[in-house]
């Protein structure tokens, strides 16, 4: 089954490219002179290696082709399920060799884990502890592994969103009063719906994407550049981690806008999900319950890490609630505590609207998951017929809860029986922001009053992928 989301795939057959979906990243191969020309032919062997053999009748077997996440993203084909040659660099076999070199004294990496929350309640669920015991336990684990920091991912969710917030704000009251509708702004956290646009619709949806970084990559900021200014270390001897919920994190890691070549610094080195973390601690055969619990690390120094929490909303980080609540407050002067979406075709596309009390519409929000929605939402958007100011999109249906690499039913249990039960899971943690108090504290640290800095690591640019026109992309 493909590892990415549906916005990513073209196809649901494993392994099998077609003609017309085969990659077409061109491939450049070095000739090494030769004092006479002549034929070769190649022959491919049972075990799929190629063999060149010249007219002397002398054979060699040909390098065989890479192609990195970084050359996938620069390409203007599209993912297929035989993505496997994709991710060398984000994977277990990799984190075990990062291990074995640093007791082996090799290498010294200074290894961060940073937990998304929806891999803490999926783990939750499968191993029957509650999300901060989980959590607890598990860091136990990667420490005995080798890490030695752990920290939850919540507070860059919470500079996100705070962020995200600030920039709707800023955008809505840019505003012309009676001015035509702009369109909405679309979140940017689901890293399968930024590819699908970029290679998709290219430059006219670009402007309606935020341009706030998802809580991953801030949290690689926080973690590769805020942390070692507090511990005094060189961000290049930190090896960070993230442990999310789908494979298509792997993708928005490996973007060329998070890493900085003069330092050769990436703000994630690896991600790896909820299903290759179960892997993890079944190749030592560890009973996860059995362990000592652990604190998790927390990155403002003289701070203790609170309990696992959530944001209200939805399972995907409550992007649409949080942004409606304070637009509903700071521009219309309304407190609004249960927020009531209206679901619309399907459960995975629902909306809600802050009235006037004439009934006129101020505001309208909605959330769009699952790539069918996505479509629905896109042309609209082309018709000039979506009147939405703030949509939430995620690719996975059910959002990010629901993500590609989170852990399988077992049993009797269907698919939609777990996913209520991680809902269920998830609302019933503390539900609520960092304070501002203590968000605030991190910014000024970190930022000082230097709005530059500040914009270059909270937020980001996107790109159109242009179309490639060489001959190698013609199809016969």
């Amino acid at each position: 089954m493909s590892k990415f989301s549906g916005v990513l795939q073209l196809t649901d057959l494993d392994d099998y490219i077609t003609p017309s979906q085969e990659c077409i990243k061109p491939v450049k191969i070095d000739k090494k002179p030769t004092a006479k020309k002549g034929t070769a032919k190649i022959q491919i062997e049972d075990d799929g290696s190629y063999i060149e053999e010249n007219e002397k009748g002398e054979k060699k077997q040909l390098e065989k082709a890479s192609i990195t996440l970084a050359d996938c993203l620069a390409c203007s084909g599209c993912i297929t399920s035989a993505e496997s040659i994709l991710i060398e660099q984000q994977s277990n076999a990799q984190l075990y060799k990062i291990f074995k070199e640093k007791s082996e004294g090799t290498a010294k990496p200074f290894i961060v884990f940073s937990l998304a929350i929806q891999p803490i309640i999926s783990l939750s669920a499968e191993y029957n502890l509650q999300p901060t015991i989980l959590a607890r336990k598990l860091t136990t684990f990667l420490k005995d592994l080798g890490a030695d920091m752990v920290l939850d991912m919540k507070l860059a969710e919470d500079l996100s969103i705070a962020e995200q917030q600030n920039e709707f704000l800023e955008r809505f009251r840019e505003r012309k009063e009676g001015g035509k509708h702009p369109g909405p702004i679309l979140t940017s956290a689901c890293p399968g719906w930024i590819c699908y646009a970029e290679k998709t619709h290219g430059n006219w949806i670009l402007p309606y994407i935020s341009k706030v970084k998802s809580p991953q990559q801030i949290m690689g900021s926080l973690v590769k550049y805020y942390l070692p200014e507090a511990l005094n270390i060189d961000p290049a001897s930190i090896y960070h981690v993230t442990v999310m919920p789908c494979f298509d994190k792997k993708l928005e890691a490996s973007r060329e806008d998070f890493y900085t070549e003069i330092t050769n610094v990436r703000d994630v080195d690896c991600v790896v999900t909820s299903l290759e973390i179960q892997d993890l601690i079944n190749d030592r055969s560890m009973d996860l319950a059995s362990l000592q619990d652990s604190d998790l690390d927390f990155l403002i120094q003289g701070e203790k890490a609170p309990d696992i929490e959530t944001n209200t909303g939805s399972g995907s980080g409550g992007y649409s609630d949080h942004v409606f609540r304070r637009t509903a407050a700071e521009i219309f002067q309304e407190s609004v505590e249960d927020i009531k979406y209206t679901t619309l075709k399907n459960q995975d596309f629902k909306e809600v609207l802050l009235t006037k009390p004439d009934g006129s519409v101020v505001l309208k929000f909605a959330i769009a998951n699952g790539f069918r929605n996505i479509q629905n939402l896109v042309q609209k958007m082309k018709r000039k017929r979506c009147d939405y100011d703030f949509v939430e999109i995620m690719a996975c249906p059910n959002g990010c809860l629901n993500g590609g690499a989170q852990l399988r039913p077992k049993g009797e249990y269907t698919s939609k029986e777990l996913i209520a039960v991680l809902e269920e899971t998830y609302a019933g943690l503390n539900n609520k922001c960092h304070s501002m108090k203590l968000l605030d504290q991190l910014t000024i640290s970190w930022f000082g009053g230097n709005l530059e800095k500040r914009r270059h690591f909270l937020y980001t640019e996107y790109h159109e992928v242009e179309k490639m026109t060489n001959a190698l992309a013609i199809k016969w």
